[in-house]
């Protein structure tokens, strides 16, 4: 994906980098671990071109990619990226498809632990 960078270049970007996207006074913003970056579209667009990657649109201002999410804080609905420097904020009607997707995340890497430990 093509970004500005505050000095009006470019820079590509590769999908695995992206924590999540965000809307701040008519502008779209990339989120990475190396810093936001300007993009030239909608937030809806967005998420129309990425929800079937692993994004999920968590409130009216944020496209987040789940697989980057290191937790949830359910008192200040937020999820947290990069050891808890960057966040984003969730909606409480998305709250719940938000829960159960972690919880799925975590059954499925409890399993993997399980599979590793009986291959040993």
């Amino acid at each position: 994906m093509r970004v500005l960078q505050n000095d009006g270049s470019s820079l590509d970007i590769q999908e695995e980098e992206i924590l999540y996207f965000s809307s701040y006074k008519n502008a779209i913003f990339v989120h990475t671990k190396e810093g936001e970056f300007v993009l030239p579209t909608t937030l809806s667009d967005l998420w129309v071109a990425y929800k079937g990657k692993g994004f999920e649109r968590l409130d009216r201002s944020n496209v987040v990619s789940l697989s980057n999410v290191d937790s949830y804080d359910a008192e200040r609905k937020i999820v947290l990226f990069n050891q808890g420097e960057q966040f984003a904020t969730v909606s409480e009607s998305n709250e719940a498809r938000l829960k159960k997707h972690l919880a799925g995340r975590k059954k499925d890497s409890s399993q993997e632990n399980k599979d590793s430990i009986n291959k040993q």
